[in-house]
């Protein structure tokens, strides 16, 4: 008898096409869903209710707001990784905007100034974190194949 390895074994090569996938899926769906957010910010949505505000006001929207915005980020990115097949998806959209908060906590935009505008930067490091958030949790596909 031969050694046929079990089909739900994962390879090398297929667990690192895998991440590949999981990598750029996240940060496509990273950045796109800034984008969204950009674009509301720019039409005026979000705009108005930002100029608008009050210091205990602004307080309100960081404190209020963000979470919100954080929980809307997380329901919207959450379905599009799911139908793109990129599982577990829950990791990948907590721990990415984290990253990307880091990273504006840390004024990583403004040392890529060079690359473009403040919201192409914004874009590009969107697409990093939610990208380095789906590599960082790349070992979870290889707990989700053993059940």
């Amino acid at each position: 008898m031969t050694d046929t390895p079990h089909p739900t074994r994962l390879t090398a090569g297929g667990f690192a096409f895998k991440v590949l996938l999981r990598v750029v899926v996240s940060a496509v769906t990273g950045s796109a869903l800034l984008i969204a957010w950009i674009w509301a910010y720019r039409s005026g949505v979000l705009d108005r209710v930002v100029n608008e505000t009050t210091l205990g006001e602004f307080i309100l929207l960081v404190v209020v707001g963000l979470p919100i915005a954080l929980v809307f980020s997380a329901l919207l990115a959450g379905p599009v990784l799911w139908l793109l097949k990129i599982r577990p998806v829950w990791p990948i959209i907590l721990i990415g905007p984290v990253i990307l908060g880091l990273a504006h906590y840390f004024a990583v935009p403004d040392r890529f100034s060079s690359l473009g505008d403040r919201w192409t930067v914004m874009v590009l490091l969107a697409g990093a974190s939610y990208g380095l958030a789906g590599l960082l949790t790349a070992p979870a596909i290889l707990r989700r194949r053993k059940k």
